[in-house]
């Protein structure tokens, strides 16, 4: 064990060190595709926190989604149709339905399609393809090390943990999202690994790509709104707001893929009809307010709510409005990448909006748009995503403001649960439901696997020496052989007055366990031994002073009705 847990380790170091390296390559190979689509330039420089300047390509710009797009579908359909939308459900997936295998190439193609796709102005997100990215090499590692499917699946936690913290400079939100989506189990043998590879993948982050957060937003004066009950209060129902809008953004994306598939045209014409209207609007946007906006991760939009930059209500209203069409049009069309950025743009834009009419509304009241704007980004992040730890703790690691925390902690919260009433799906496993792979939401204490042999077997247990007639049995019996056990009977199965013997209807395909041993590795055993009978003896043998019982089918199950009765459903 400890010689398996050192192995462990030791691949988690370096998936770590993949994993930050291939954050940063990642965003590189995104500046490149953008700066050639955008300006026939070859550089890598790019911030995406900061607006593209005008094309010289002037309205022709409309076109860079569009041959963009091409190459991404002819990418996806000849290589890795797993590649396609936003990796995070193919991860999930992996994990619940396919043991936590990926093929290898997934990581290069989806690489490939989601750079050229956010690199030539579709508005999707980074973090989604580099979760299925380096979740890909980690299961591609596991495989090649014949790791077993549990610690495979420990190892594409590792890689989806260490590629959020290294693309966000949030190490432990990365862990998070791999607790709260990707962990089958948590305990310090899951953990320990997913924190090595997340620390190590943030710190390599920080040096190729800068100790910064994410977004450079003004202090904010929540602290002050924290101790106003009424401004408080407003959190009640500003959450309530998000929890509809983020319903929508999920039903709104796979509404969008619909759509596309019923249209009577090939992969091609479909996903240039939506990065056709895609580049439309962006270019609309440049035309009347200089901006493209929509356009990639939108992060630089992001920014301007946040500083106060744009505080008109309505317009930062139509933002939100055309940054949801325009995402839908980009994935619901073919597109790659992932839908966390767009939530993130989303929340600021209608939260800003909200908090910036509130102030024209109640001037006296101190409120802080972007305190609103901050919240609204972790609240429909937590509700489209199921993942609201995540987003509470991605917010502060994003923004470094933790004054903003305690009105997101409420909004959080209710924006989930509003999203959960009307939606069992979430962004991400809506995709697999509509699959009818069914994926487990939240982690839960398994009592019942976790009960001891001896606390949930039968004890009346006879022994009878074999020559005996089925009649004579009035419980079920060990048949003996000089003393050993040789066979089990349960007479309960028979008719009493069936005169045949004992030989002719006992089993010889039992297991046998000892009464320490656990439900589930009970389980185990009886699976390998394809049985659903044990006897259970003190020392393992078959002596028939060792034997103090025996476990089946129906005594199985009552252990597993018991330990339900802890679970909140």
């Amino acid at each position: 064990m400890a010689k398996r847990l050192g192995g462990l380790f030791l691949l988690s170091v370096a998936i770590g060190v993949v994993s930050g390296v291939v954050a940063w390559l990642f965003r590189l190979l995104i500046g490149i595709i953008h700066n050639v689509a955008f300006y026939g330039q070859w550089s890598l420089e790019y911030n995406a926190n900061q607006h593209t300047t005008a094309s010289p390509w002037g309205a022709l710009i409309i076109l860079a989604p569009v041959l963009g797009g091409l190459v991404v579908v002819w990418l996806v359909k000849n290589f890795a149709p797993e590649a396609k939308g936003h990796g995070v459900p193919e991860v999930i997936s992996s994990i619940y339905h396919n043991e936590g295998l990926i093929r290898g190439i997934v990581s290069l193609v989806k690489a490939l399609a989601s750079a050229i796709t956010i690199g030539s102005g579709g508005s999707l997100g980074r973090e989604g393809p580099i979760v299925q990215i380096c979740s890909a090499f980690s299961s591609a590692t596991g495989q090649w090390f014949g790791l077993p499917t549990n610690q495979r699946i420990i190892l594409i936690a590792c890689g989806a943990s260490a590629g959020i913290a290294a693309t966000f400079n949030a190490p432990l939100a990365g862990i998070l999202f791999a607790i709260e989506l990707l962990l089958v189990s948590i305990n310090s043998k899951t953990i320990l690994p997913v924190a090595i590879a997340t620390v190590i993948a943030a710190n390599i982050g920080r040096i190729l790509i800068g100790p910064q957060p994410s977004f450079d937003v003004p202090a904010l004066h929540s602290a002050d709104a924290i101790s106003s009950p009424m401004l408080l209060a407003l959190y009640f129902p500003f959450g309530l707001l998000m929890g509809l809008a983020a319903l929508l953004f999920v039903k709104s994306i796979y509404w969008a893929e619909d759509w596309f598939d019923r249209l009577p045209v090939n992969d091609y014409i479909r996903h240039v009809l939506g990065t056709l209207s895609l580049g439309i609007i962006f270019y609309c946007f440049f035309r009347l307010s200089g901006h493209y906006y929509v356009q990639g991760v939108g992060y630089a939009t992001i920014e301007d709510i946040l500083s106060g930059a744009l505080s008109s209500p309505w317009f930062i209203l139509l933002l939100f409005a055309s940054k949801l069409l325009a995402t839908c049009l980009t994935i619901g069309s073919g597109g790659s990448g992932g839908v966390f950025s767009p939530s993130l743009f989303l929340g600021a834009a209608l939260g800003g909006s909200i908090g910036n009419l509130l102030a024209l509304m109640m001037p006296d009241m101190g409120i802080d748009p972007a305190a609103f704007a901050v919240d609204g980004m972790a609240s429909i992040v937590a509700a489209a995503t199921s993942a609201p730890l995540t987003a509470v703790i991605i917010t502060y690691e994003m923004t470094l403001d933790y004054s903003v925390i305690l009105p997101v902690m409420i909004s959080v919260s209710i924006a989930y649960a509003v999203r959960r009433y009307f939606s069992e799906g979430d962004i991400y496993t809506l995709k697999l439901l509509r699959r009818g792979q069914l994926v487990p939401e939240g982690l839960a204490v398994d009592i019942s696997s976790h009960q001891m042999l001896k606390d949930i077997m039968d004890h009346d247990l006879s022994f009878v020496e074999k020559g005996r007639s089925l009649s004579s049995l009035d419980k079920t019996a060990c048949i003996l052989e000089n003393d050993r056990v040789i066979g089990i009977v349960e007479a309960i199965r028979y008719p009493v007055e069936l005169e045949i013997s004992l030989e002719q209807t006992m089993r010889v395909d039992f297991a046998v366990l000892r009464p320490h041993m656990t439900v589930k590795h009970a389980l185990q055993e009886l699976g390998e031994k394809q049985t659903d009978i044990a006897i259970i003896s003190q020392t393992g043998g078959l002596e028939r002073e060792a034997v103090v019982g025996f476990i089946d089918a129906r005594l199985l199950t009552q252990a597993f009705a018991r330990g339900s009765k802890f679970h909140f459903h």
